[in-house]
């Protein structure tokens, strides 16, 4: 379909979807893009491969059903699983089941009061509820939900699939970066 025809380039999707959200962390349209295709890869890998390889299915302890496999995924990330909710939500316009998403929006007057960098643009990110903690409300990034669901899709076709080589897009993720030795 357009000229994706594996898991890999549909994987590659994924990488340059992620690459616009980290761009650009308020777009609707690059959170919605990477929701719906970090959830939806899953169908693409069963049918590339996974569906006809029993090897891979037995070291995985999934035999040869998609609802197993569909299943053993949400078992092995939280945070991949709240793709579902978000990406069904996203497409057939109601309300999320799962994480709470909404705006913050950063307003254009900042600590440089009253000269001419006082007045620059503001701008908006999406943030995750994340619960209640000690009476109060909790938020997070919606973009450290993609990286931990990035991270997952990354290490499974690692340690899952036939490719040896995963594209790498211009967002480094946080287990990639150095710690500085000073």
């Amino acid at each position: 379909m357009f000229g994706i025809t594996n898991a890999l380039q549909f994987y590659q999707k994924l990488v340059q979807e992620f690459d616009d959200f980290y761009e650009n962390q308020g777009s609707a349209r690059h959170a919605m893009n990477f929701v719906i295709t970090a959830y939806h890869l899953h169908e693409w890998i069963w049918k590339d491969y996974l569906k006809n390889d029993a090897a891979r299915q037995q070291v995985m302890g999934i035999e040869k059903d998609f609802k197993a496999y569909r299943k053993w995924l949400d078992s092995r990330s939280i945070w991949y699983a709240q793709m579902e909710p978000l990406a069904n939500g996203s497409k057939h316009f109601r309300p999320a089941s799962g994480p709470h998403i909404s705006t913050v929006d950063v307003g254009s007057l900042n600590s440089f009061a009253f000269n001419e960098e006082a007045y620059n643009d503001g701008y908006s990110y999406f943030v995750m509820d994340v619960g209640v903690h000690e009476g109060l409300p909790n938020i997070a990034p919606a973009g450290m939900l993609f990286e931990a669901v990035m991270r997952f899709w990354r290490d499974f076709l690692r340690a899952h699939s036939p490719y040896t080589e995963l594209p790498k897009g211009r967002t480094k993720l946080s287990d990639e970066c150095p710690i500085s030795s000073q």
